[in-house]
């Protein structure tokens, strides 16, 4: 399988699949402790992690070269307030991670950070899986809404079997509106089945670089144990390593060799005429690289806001802290970079649309777009 399936399939952008299995497998359950114990626990984690992302973050050495002075004095501000439980260590951890980047750095939750019991949490989690599914509306003969909530690993085979199950109507409608204005990113492999009815037979990409250091070649091994297709992982994920261990810890390897890269996408017989991709601010991560995919297809515009920005430095990989917290760290970078920066910038979209100033200005954008690629006017009426 070629290189730029091994970029995407098996590396995730942000941390939620493999921080569900971590959960249960990784972290140090540990009874109550005493205040001054949680102070010196979260010193060390907080030390610890500047350590490792220093050292192993794909990132790191940009970000310090443009606002070190701001990362030392939230490490020096965190370190003095001396948590005093671990909900408010987890605070401080999490608003060090903030002042390096906002995206593509996080702490999973140990057990003694728990505020909601998990009994508790359960049906409300349930009933956010059940809301983030694809959902399809037929708006009228011509156009229809696909509406994409994210992009997580776990709805993968879901939103192939929904296109497949789908194909007739998605085939009789020349104009499609995706919404994805709220989608939290995932997994790119999620959106895959969809570049072959957006798409024009190929698409282009920027590659993407590992940053070697012997921790991260030893994550690259990892992470299979994560996933579903063990098997198959190691086979695409073994070529990464490799390249890895030809060069010095430092550097920077892409699996394939080149900056750019060229995928053949056997396109839909029957693809739509005209594709109107509504993003927002809070599409981030794999639903940028979405965006970034879709948009080579001539049939496609982007309209709405510019994207959240946490795209350039992705595919986390977990740490262990003293306490037994998680670190989720950033393991590669594209090579879009320096020139085309999206991280703390987003995506600007093809066509601007102004902010709605409540959720019934921001609806009635879905009838805006319909009406344009219908062949009237953007202007709200």
């Amino acid at each position: 399988m070629d290189s730029i399936y091994m970029a995407t399939i098996f590396t995730m952008k942000n941390y939620f699949l493999v921080s569900l299995a971590l959960s249960a497998s990784m972290i140090v359950h540990g009874g109550g402790a005493h205040a001054a114990d949680i102070a010196t626990q979260c010193g060390a984690d907080l030390e610890d992690a500047r350590a490792f992302i220093t050292a192993n973050d794909a990132g790191a050495s940009a970000l310090l070269a443009d606002h070190g002075p701001a990362i030392t004095h939230a490490y020096d501000t965190a370190l003095a307030a001396s948590a005093s439980d671990a909900g408010s260590c987890l605070g401080l951890l999490t608003a060090y991670l903030r002042a390096w980047r906002p995206g593509h750095l996080a702490i999973l939750r140990a057990p003694q950070d728990s505020i909601v019991p998990p009994s508790a949490a359960h049906p409300a989690s349930q009933a956010k899986a059940d809301m983030r599914a694809p959902r399809l509306q037929a708006l009228d003969k011509n156009t229809l809404l696909l509406t994409l909530p994210t992009f997580s690993e776990a709805y993968r085979s879901i939103l192939q079997a929904f296109l497949s199950g789908q194909r007739g109507v998605l085939q009789s409608h020349r104009n499609w509106i995706i919404d994805v204005r709220d989608n939290d990113g995932g997994s790119d492999a999620t959106f895959q089945p969809l570049l072959a009815w957006l798409l024009d037979g190929e698409l282009r990409t920027h590659a993407t670089e590992f940053f070697v250091t012997p921790a991260n070649i030893q994550a690259q091994e990892d992470v299979c144990a994560f996933v579903s297709d063990k098997a198959a992982c190691k086979q695409m994920v073994a070529p990464i390593v490799a390249a890895m261990r030809t060069v010095q810890p430092g550097s920077f390897v892409s699996a394939g060799g080149q900056s750019m890269l060229v995928q053949a996408v056997p396109p839909e017989p029957m693809r739509p005429s005209r594709v109107a991709v509504l993003i927002d601010t809070p599409c981030g991560s794999s639903c940028e690289q979405f965006v970034l995919e879709a948009r080579t297809g001539a049939r496609v515009k982007v309209l709405g806001r510019p994207t959240q920005g946490v795209l350039d430095v992705s595919n986390l990989r977990p740490h262990r802290l003293p306490s037994g917290r998680i670190l989720f760290y950033a393991t590669t970078r594209s090579t879009r970079l320096p020139a085309m920066r999206i991280d703390g910038i987003g995506i600007a979209p093809d066509i601007l649309l102004p902010t709605p100033k409540d959720q019934a200005a921001r609806d009635a954008e879905v009838a805006q777009v319909q009406r344009w690629l219908e062949g009237g006017s953007l202007g709200t009426q």
